[in-house]
């Protein structure tokens, strides 16, 4: 999943809503390429399954210490 991500700049990177069928709203990741490269793929698809909650509001975000578990 984190091959779909787009670098907007060094900071923030964006996942839209339809790299993954279901996603309701965009997803944004704020951290810097160091943290990305150390970032599980998991920690990204479980942002993509906040997205795809009812009545969620965009855009879903992940900051630099997100990591895979609720």
């Amino acid at each position: 999943m984190k091959e779909k991500l787009q670098r907007l700049n060094d900071y923030e990177w964006l996942l839209p809503k339809t790299a993954r069928e279901g996603m309701l709203v965009d997803a944004k990741v704020f951290a810097n390429q160091a943290v990305m490269d150390a970032m599980e793929d998991e920690a990204i698809k479980q942002l993509t399954n906040v997205a795809m909650l009812p009545g969620i509001v965009e855009p879903v975000c992940a900051m630099p210490d997100a990591h895979i578990g609720y």
